[in-house]
C-alpha cells in the first residue's frame, strides 16, 4: 500500500542511504509510485535458513558455535526468530528489520550478526556502506527490545569453493570470512531524517550524477515513447 510505502522502511533500505551512488530521486519515485518486481533467487533464503540451523543446533545439542563460525567471546544465541518493527521519531517512520542472529556473549551484552552466501570481495566490500547501517539499525532496534547492550557487529561471509569436495556427489563446500561493522547507531536517526526529508517533498528531487537507476530508466523509456 501506498501509506505503508511512506511510513515503513527496512534497515535494509536505509542502508541504501548510505551508498555514494544513492540517488534521491530514485527513493522518491519507488516511495511514492512503487518499483519494478524483482526476482530474489529462492537459493539464498535456503542457504541463509541453513546456516541458521546449523549454528542453533550446535548450541543445542553441543551447547557451543559451530567450529565453521569464527567469532570469539560466544556463550549462547538467542533462539528466537527476531522481527523487530516499531514506530520511531525520526521523521515518523516504522523502522523494521530481522537480523540472522543475535549472539550473547561472555560477560553480557549481544553481538548481532548477518550472514552472507558470497565471497567477501571488491564488490562486496563496495557495498558496506549499505551494510553498516543495516547492521546499526538492527541494533538501534535491538537495544530498544532489551538486548543491552549491543558490543559488537559482524558480517559473518559463507563463501562457496571453488570446486566440489568430491566427483561422486554434488558435495560443495564453505568457507567463511568475519568482516568486523563499526557500531554507529547514531547514524540511524540522520538517515531516518533524511529519508523523510526527501519523500516530503511535493515534486521528485535531482537525481544523482550518472545514476543508473529507476529514474534514468524512466527518462529513457520517456524518450522513447
Amino acid at each position: 500500500m501506498k501509506q505503508d510505502r511512506l511510513r515503513i522502511i527496512s534497515a535494509k533500505d536505509l542502508g541504501r542511504l548510505n551508498m555514494p551512488n544513492f540517488c534521491p530521486r530514485c527513493f522518491w519515485i519507488e516511495r511514492h509510485i512503487d518499483k519494478p518486481p524483482s526476482i530474489f533467487p529462492g537459493i539464498f533464503s535456503t542457504l541463509d535458513a541453513v546456516t541458521k540451523r546449523s549454528v542453533h543446533r550446535s548450541f543445542l545439542e553441543r551447547g557451543r558455535q559451530p567450529e565453521w563460525l569464527p567469532l570469539e567471546n560466544i556463550a549462547g544465541v538467542e533462539e528466537r526468530d527476531i522481527y523487530f518493527k516499531m514506530p520511531v521519531e525520526y521523521g515518523d517512520w516504522i523502522l523494521i528489520g530481522r537480523p540472522d542472529d543475535i549472539f550473547k556473549e561472555e560477560g553480557g551484552g549481544y553481538h548481532i550478526v548477518d550472514y552472507k552466501t558470497a565471497k567477501f570481495t571488491a564488490r562486496q566490500d563496495e557495498l558496506y556502506p549499505l551494510y553498516e547501517v543495516q547492521l546499526n539499525a538492527y541494533a538501534f532496534l535491538a537495544e530498544k527490545y532489551g538486548f543491552k547492550p549491543i558490543n559488537k557487529l559482524s558480517l559473518v561471509y559463507c563463501q562457496p569453493k571453488e570446486d566440489l569436495n568430491s566427483d561422486d556427489s554434488f558435495d560443495l563446500g564453505f568457507t567463511t570470512h568475519v568482516e568486523t561493522v563499526d557500531l554507529n547507531t547514531d547514524i540511524v536517526p540522520e538517515l531516518l531524517l533524511r529519508a523523510r526529508e526527501i519523500l516530503d517533498s511535493e515534486e521528485p528531487p535531482e537525481a544523482a550524477e550518472d545514476c543508473q537507476g529507476i529514474c534514468r530508466w524512466l527518462d529513457k523509456a520517456n524518450k522513447a515513447l
